[in-house]
């Protein structure tokens, strides 16, 4: 019997680590929270009713607001990769289930074309699967651990510019 760490239970199927993911961290749901708190702490529902004529857009308040209850549901709560959250269907988990892979990065036929979204989207994917090869799931998964705890998130590399 192989004994799995906790943070090795957070590396999705694809190497991406869930614990640095912002969806995983609940920050979506917080911040859409946090923003509806201050929205209606100043009232704005009642102050967009009244100033719809001033501006159009303001009668569509009601369901601005209504989105970010939605995307509180919709982004609120995911389980990490390895249980069911992420994407309901996701061909790269299903591609390491039928061979029996913990991760891509045990794959012979790495990187695929499946991948492909996952390359594009966060910086460094490949090195993190090669790195996964190199040191084994369980010790990445520490390191990654100590780099969320240090401030890490994948909206960083997300968002920075390709180079």
């Amino acid at each position: 019997m192989s004994f799995i760490s906790d943070e090795a239970s957070l590396v999705g199927y694809c190497g991406l680590y869930c614990g640095a993911c912002a969806i995983y961290q609940k920050a979506i749901k917080n911040r859409a929270n946090q923003l509806l708190e201050v929205l209606n702490a100043y009232q704005l529902r009642e102050i967009a009713q009244e100033a719809k004529e001033w501006d159009p857009k303001l009668a569509f308040y009601p369901q601005f607001e209504d989105v970010l209850q939605s995307l509180m549901k919709m982004f609120g709560e995911c389980p990490n990769c390895q249980s069911g959250g992420g994407p309901p269907v996701c061909i790269i988990r299903d591609c390491c289930k039928e061979n029996g892979f913990s991760t891509c990065a045990e794959c012979d036929k790495m990187p695929c074309d499946k991948l492909e979204p996952q390359i594009q989207a966060y910086r460094g994917h490949l090195d993190m699967l090669r790195r996964i090869g190199e040191i084994g799931k369980d010790k990445w998964a520490k390191e990654m651990e100590r780099k969320v705890k240090d401030g890490f998130s994948y909206i960083e590399v997300m968002t920075k510019k390709k180079r």
